[in-house]
């Protein structure tokens, strides 16, 4: 299960988090109506642009456990 929109009287658009095999948490964001578009953002954990945020990079973390926990990390047609 993913989350859906609040806007889903506008779009389909659901959004999860995946941990990727290099080592980096991708956050996904997938609209399926009125378009099929796909955006996938990476955050680099050795290095990359949030290395000088540890703030950020910490709360990226935390919101991929608590998707975890929720069982809210999965693509939208795992239920």
């Amino acid at each position: 299960m993913s989350i859906l929109t609040d806007d889903c009287d506008i779009t389909d658009c659901n959004f999860w988090m995946e941990w990727g095999g290099n080592g980096d948490p991708y956050i996904i964001l997938m609209e399926t109506k009125p378009k099929f578009k796909k955006l996938a953002m990476r955050f680099a954990l050795s290095g990359g642009n949030t290395n000088r945020h540890e703030r950020v990079r910490k709360a990226i973390i935390e919101l991929y456990r608590a998707m975890e926990e929720a069982g809210l990390n999965k693509h939208p047609k795992e239920k």
